[in-house]
């Protein structure tokens, strides 16, 4: 064998070609092996994570709004709360429309933090009307500010009911990286205020 390769010269340039490639295919499918199991435990993290939301604000009381709870969790678990509550209508739309403005906020807003929390952009890919509408309109009466004027123009370039803005990535990619900032440098302070104005207004859910 070793002779014929050496008086074949070409049959060894193959040989090698293809243990290469052998070892390349090998090394892919341990590589997407592996990537598949992180988004499979992901998924099932992301699982028990909602699970446990939903049995923790599944029912709710005055403790609910303690100032000790985290702020985040108070936001993400009364946008779970609502969730849960409008999902057992036949129509979700329908059931959402008939919501209180101050519970549209909160449902809104839980989504906004929580899908958007890698790139507010995701949030917008992620979601479609009506939500988004009325998480604009929660984003612009709660947060407001400078978070609020970069998730308007967003809202206005990620519309797909809007034929006259065409999308500009470079522009997403921008405000993403805007959004971000703002939240590594002050999400405790957006967070304090969401949850303050829900706490102001705890009556809404502990009634519903």
């Amino acid at each position: 064998m070793i002779e014929y390769i050496s008086q074949h010269w070409y049959v060894g340039v193959i040989l090698a070609a293809l243990i290469i490639l052998t070892v390349f295919v090998w090394i892919m499918a341990i590589v997407s092996s592996k990537k598949r199991t992180e988004e499979r435990e992901k998924i099932i993290a992301d699982l028990e994570r909602e699970k446990k939301l939903r049995s923790e604000f599944r029912h709710i009381d005055e403790t609910t709004f303690n100032e000790g709870k985290d702020d985040y969790r108070l936001i993400i678990g009364i946008c779970a709360f609502v969730q849960m509550k409008i999902e057992k209508a036949p129509d979700m739309n329908s059931a959402f429309a008939e919501l209180s403005q101050v519970k549209k906020n909160a449902y809104c807003l839980g989504y906004v933090f929580e899908d958007g929390k890698e790139k507010m952009s995701e949030f917008f890919r992620s979601n479609g009307e009506p939500l988004l509408s009325a998480a604009k309109q929660a984003v612009d009466e709660v947060v407001s500010g400078k978070f609020a004027e970069i998730f308007d123009k967003m809202f206005v370039m990620l519309d797909d009911n809007d034929e006259t803005t065409s999308v500009d990535e470079e522009k997403i990619k921008l405000w993403d990286s805007e959004i971000s900032e703002i939240m590594s440098n002050g999400s405790s302070e957006i967070y304090s205020k969401v949850a303050a104005y829900l706490r102001s207004r705890k009556d809404e859910f502990l009634s519903y």
